[in-house]
């Protein structure tokens, strides 16, 4: 994906006491290590807490939305192989057009996360940044130091996930309602699924 000034790294780790274990063959070891605040910093520990905490949940969101873009994506694959495998069929005139209609959904779903016209690294100058990007973005500023997230940054992430999750729970209701139906008609047809011209 090419996105513009966008971060999904992990957040930094909070100050602390932490443990590794290393295990080899039988072997396990373990070792608890401190995490230290930089002596030159002006946040405090609670600070890089909420930052630790905000910077997950923009991550999980994203996350989401990125698996959705894969899903989307594999489905429309497999709806244009259908189309173009029974394009002459009169049998599933009917059944094309609904591919092609929830191709066009799918589609509006993926372009309201994500900016599908951008195939290299200058082209978010032309095309607008969408959804996952913001929040992305988001993630790139709040990161940059250690500080708690600003009132301002929370509205925005607020705002910026519910509109991904209102995009999400289309997706999963067009997965759970209309591509189940797409199937009950396929398989009531009895179409091949596999052809060999």
């Amino acid at each position: 994906m090419i996105l513009w000034w966008a971060s999904l790294e992990a957040p930094r780790a909070v100050p602390g006491v932490y443990k590794v274990v290393l295990s080899i063959d039988d072997e396990v070891y373990k070792k608890e290590f401190n995490i230290l605040a930089n002596p030159n910093s002006e946040s405090d520990t609670i600070g890089m807490q909420k930052q630790f905490d905000f910077i997950t949940a923009i991550n999980f969101t994203i996350n989401n939305a990125h698996k959705s873009i894969k899903k989307i994506r594999a489905i429309d694959r497999q709806l244009l192989a259908f189309q173009n495998q029974y394009k002459d069929d009169n049998r599933v005139a009917e059944l094309n057009k609904k591919a092609k209609q929830l191709s066009e959904e799918f589609s509006k779903i993926e372009k309201a996360l994500y900016q599908t016209q951008n195939k290299s690294g200058q082209d978010p100058l032309n095309f607008p940044i969408k959804l996952t990007n913001k929040l992305g973005h988001l993630n790139s500023l709040v990161g940059m130091g250690d500080f708690p997230p600003t009132e301002q940054d929370i509205a925005v992430k607020d705002e910026l996930t519910l509109k991904i999750n209102l995009e999400l729970e289309k997706f999963n209701i067009l997965v759970s309602t209309k591509i189940k139906e797409f199937n009950t008609v396929f398989n009531s047809l009895n179409l091949n699924y596999l052809l060999v011209e």
